[in-house]
């Protein structure tokens, strides 16, 4: 038990220090709230909007597409990194295919000015 005194008074001071943030913002913060704050995101686009016809921008749901499909498909190397050595030649011949077929995707994507940003 004694070794958890430290343990106890670092979660003291953890939760002191929150609560000490959290009493100062609410002394010190801004009383005038904005409008805007009650939407559930701020980035200026209406909620609701009334015209169902309005023009529609695709551009950020390609961009987040190709966000989704580099990002997480780069992320499927790590657990590669970890077993390097285990997996040998075989799996480096997996890895470099793979990293080329990723390659492909992306030299396709940029020949089909799907990178290039339209306004």
């Amino acid at each position: 038990m004694e070794g958890y005194g430290a343990i106890f008074i670092f979660a003291l001071i953890a939760v002191g220090v929150g609560l000490a943030f959290a009493f100062l913002n609410d002394l010190l913060g801004a009383r005038k709230r904005d409008p805007m704050e009650d939407y559930p995101y701020e980035c200026g686009v209406p909620l609701y909007d009334p015209e169902a016809r309005g023009t529609f921008k695709q551009g950020y749901y390609l961009l987040g597409l190709l966000l989704i499909l580099f990002d997480i498909e780069a992320a499927y190397l790590f657990p590669w990194a970890v077993v390097f050595k285990e997996i040998g030649l075989y799996g480096l011949i997996e890895a470099v295919l793979f990293i080329f077929i990723l390659a492909l995707g992306f030299v396709y994507a940029w020949a089909k000015g799907a990178l290039r940003w339209q306004t």
